[in-house]
């Protein structure tokens, strides 16, 4: 009877592991279609909160995006002297103190800090990086691009006709799916993408030779 139950348990186990096999498989698989949509040249579904201009690709929109700046932190005084005092005499009946060697030092600022300054959306597309806020919108064009920087959770994009950087914060969870879409969005702009799409399905083909049992 035990054994019998093990058995069961054994089997309940197994196939919840290919069940959980088959559906990632799955996943990666409708990942990889999706990415093969898009740098051929179609939108993704998901891109709606901005107006495409013509033959423009919505590659990516990600919501509850954070922008962030550096601002100072708050600075202090260093360096003061609150010196000696010794009584002088009185006036009125009052002891009257004569303070010498007080100095009030100097003042330093605060350090940087980033610090999210609005939430909105982020849209990659095949020309431009755009994030629009409740307060802020931010546009950094292809065309004026320096560099970016994809550090943990967000981005970090340098364009010539900005002073500073677009700094956005998206969550380390996100970390590969954007860098998957902003290496399609790059490749599209450059006239890249058809290698782009040989490489995504050469990774179909080998999924779907490799596909679990369930």
């Amino acid at each position: 009877m035990f054994e019998k139950h093990r058995d069961e348990k054994e089997r309940e186990r197994a196939a919840s592991i290919a069940q959980a096999a088959v559906s990632d498989w799955t996943h990666q698989i409708n990942e990889l279609r999706g990415l093969v949509s898009v740098a051929s040249g179609h939108s993704a579904e998901g891109v709606t909160a901005l107006v495409l201009t013509p033959g423009e690709v919505g590659v990516a929109q990600i919501s509850h995006v954070s922008l962030v700046e550096e601002r100072k932190g708050a600075g202090q005084w260093k360096g003061g002297s609150q010196g000696v005092s010794f009584p002088i005499g009185r006036i009125a009946g009052r002891p009257v103190r004569y303070r010498v060697g007080q100095t009030r030092g100097h003042y330093v600022q605060g350090e940087p800090t980033p610090t999210a300054v609005d939430t909105g959306i982020l849209t990659i597309t095949s020309q431009r990086i755009v994030y629009q806020g409740t307060n802020r919108t931010a546009e950094c064009r292809f065309a004026k691009l320096l560099g970016i920087q994809h550090g943990e959770g967000g981005l970090t994009v340098s364009v010539s006709n900005r002073q500073k950087p677009m700094i956005v914060h998206f969550g380390v969870a996100l970390d590969d799916w954007v860098s998957n879409r902003l290496t399609i969005a790059l490749a599209l702009y450059h006239g890249d993408a058809a290698a782009t799409v040989a490489q995504l399905e050469s990774q179909i083909r080998e999924l779907e030779a490799a596909k679990p049992i369930g």
